[in-house]
């Protein structure tokens, strides 16, 4: 098996021979069904149309089965313009007849005309509804579950549009209105098949929702089920900069947002530089403890060369990925981490999470105020939260521990945050290294990075750990104040959220050391991220172009073994008798097991 390894796409007629060679050896494949989880194709209806020829169908399939287990399709009867149900149909026996199962998909866009992007509906055009409503009826005809594709919102500003907002703010009145047509849609499907399963597709960009119109405040009860986006691809180069970590984190997000509704996570091979790129989108998503993963879309699965032969290098990739995951999935727990408090269709710190947990830190992002958790992070976005200052004060009362981003506080100035800690912001400052409070440490950054400047009233707020700036002076990162029974920290978030890859891993260990009461804590540079679950397991994943080293530092003396090697470490840390010193190739993850000594 190739595992953990970074395979360069190259489309010119001269990787002809390395790409068929690279798809002989990844098709070595066990097709038994993976007893962990689910996967998933979705049609575009593009696709539909291709597959609804009979022999383009049998020759593809046949392909995709030499690769790939998958256990369902969703067929998409919309997208710019309806398939009929007669072609759904047909499809839909194809399938069945190869035992797999069938749902309906629809992406609610309309013919492009002369606009420079999709065009997404009008939900104020009668036109535009009752295209959509036919689309519903013909889904709920033919199958027993539909999905809604992630254009189920609206961006439109046209004179109905505007004429129709009044008063409102463009957040408050698409809110409202995606609130009523998700009401109408469903309403519409169930009168012709009262049984149909609806569900909504949540697309990647969650910090964004309420501005077109998605609404966790009220679709999830609206639906019958949700879905989530866990597309990241590549973070530095396309415009939404998602990092990695977030085919993770928003699948926890979703699921804390609605418990026991979320499907599965969805990913594609867009702007996917690299195969690992493409199957660590997969793998993140099923870090979470989801049950089904879709790949999008199937004509991407495929490659035709030039003397015909079709080849499937994604779907070789990906199989491999998930027979690896599946050999270990079953002995993982629940999901654990730094409660993150975001509260629905609520904005700032945008994706700050995944910083986060790209740094080290494993995060559970949640839209529901931890009561019963002793530490909690709060970013700028928990400020639209109106009882967030009486929340804190009550975790604090209760001996609890609250981390507070320089944003929220900067939010929340003249609103009472004084109460808790008297640091203000005072403008910003460029540093070039950090040290720990008493000189115990001190690094240099990788880069000179801008972050905001703290200011600190003496022997009321302190600094337990400081960046310096080139000509000498020094500006909290970790600010600290104890509150009634509990402890309030401040972490200084650098303006550019990707700064935080330039702290040294130093820093970002007594960040950890400072803030968290964990069973286990990561040094590590940035970039190597920690899972952790409720059983003593957790996995270690390195999204660095090169071997790495990590080390374990472990609350209590423990046995750790690696779940899938079957190999044991010994502790190997100088300074800590309970560290344990690890080495990480390029990208690999690696899965641990602890069991306490006695």
């Amino acid at each position: 098996m190739l595992k953990n390894r970074s395979f360069k796409f190259i489309q010119s007629s001269s990787s002809r021979l390395f790409l068929l060679l690279l798809t002989l050896l990844l098709t070595n494949i066990d097709l038994k069904a993976y007893n962990n989880f689910k996967v998933s194709v979705y049609c575009t209806r593009a696709d539909v149309e291709q597959l609804s020829n009979k022999e383009y169908f049998k020759k593809h399939i046949a392909i995709l089965q030499k690769t790939l287990h998958i256990d369902k399709v969703y067929l998409e009867v919309h997208r710019q313009t309806s398939n009929d149900l007669k072609t759904m149909l047909k499809v839909k026996k194809y399938f069945e007849d190869e035992g797999i199962k069938t749902a309906a998909g629809i992406t609610a866009t309309k013919p492009r005309g002369e606009g420079k992007y999709f065009k997404v509906l009008c939900y104020s055009n009668k036109e535009d509804v009752d295209m959509l409503i036919n689309a519903v009826r013909i889904a709920a005809k033919g199958f027993k579950e539909c999905i809604f594709d992630d254009f189920f919102f609206t961006s439109c500003r046209c004179d109905k549009s505007i004429e129709a907002k009044g008063d409102m703010t463009w957040t408050e009145f698409r809110l409202k209105k995606m609130t009523e047509i998700s009401e109408l849609l469903v309403s519409e499907a169930k009168k012709v098949n009262p049984d149909i399963k609806m569900v909504i597709k949540y697309p990647n960009w969650y910090a964004h929702y309420q501005n077109t119109g998605y609404n966790l405040a009220t679709q999830p009860e609206i639906f019958d089920g949700i879905y989530t986006g866990t597309e990241t691809r590549d973070r530095i180069y396309t415009h939404q900069n998602l990092q990695p970590y977030q085919s993770y984190s928003i699948m926890r997000y979703l699921d804390n947002a609605a418990p026991g509704k979320n499907g599965g996570g969805w990913a594609d091979p867009l702007a996917c530089s690299t195969l690992n790129r493409y199957t660590q989108q997969f793998i993140l998503t099923l870090f979470s403890g989801t049950k089904e993963v879709t790949l999008f879309n199937w004509s991407s699965l495929f490659k035709e060369l030039p003397d015909g032969n079709i080849i499937s290098i994604y779907g070789s990739a990906a199989a491999n990925a998930f027979k690896m995951f599946d050999s270990f999935a079953g002995h993982l727990g629940n999901p654990v981490g730094l409660k993150y408090y975001r509260p629905v269709n609520s904005s700032g710190d945008s994706y700050l999470a995944s910083y986060l947990g790209m740094s080290g830190i494993p995060v559970e992002p949640t839209p529901v105020f931890p009561k019963e958790t002793s530490t909690v992070f709060i970013p700028q976005s928990a400020a639209a939260d109106p009882e967030i200052l009486t929340k804190l004060k009550h975790l604090l009362n209760e001996g609890g521990t609250v981390i507070l981003s320089s944003n929220f506080i900067e939010a929340m100035k003249g609103k009472g945050i004084e109460d808790l800690i008297s640091a203000q912001v005072k403008g910003s400052v460029e540093i070039s290294h950090t040290s720990t409070l008493r000189f115990s440490s001190t690094a240099e950054l990788k880069n000179k990075i801008t972050i905001p400047k703290i200011e600190n009233p003496t022997n009321d707020t302190w600094s337990e750990i400081v960046g310096i700036t080139p000509s000498g002076n020094s500006y909290p990162l970790l600010s600290y104040s104890s509150y009634s029974k509990g402890h309030v920290y401040l972490l200084t978030i650098p303006d550019n959220f990707s700064d935080l890859y330039n702290l040294p891993a130093e820093a970002l260990y007594n960040i950890k050391k400072n803030t968290l009461d964990a069973d286990v804590l990561l040094e590590a540079e940035p970039e190597v991220s920690m899972f952790t679950y409720d059983n003593n397991t957790l996995i270690i994943q390195s999204f660095i172009d090169h071997t790495e080293p990590v080390t374990l530092h472990f609350k209590d003396g423990v046995e750790l073994t690696n779940m899938i090697t079957g190999d044991s470490y010994k502790p190997s840390c100088s300074t800590d008798p309970k560290a344990f010193k690890l080495s990480l190739r390029a990208n690999q993850y690696v899965v641990l097991k602890f069991n306490r000594i006695k």
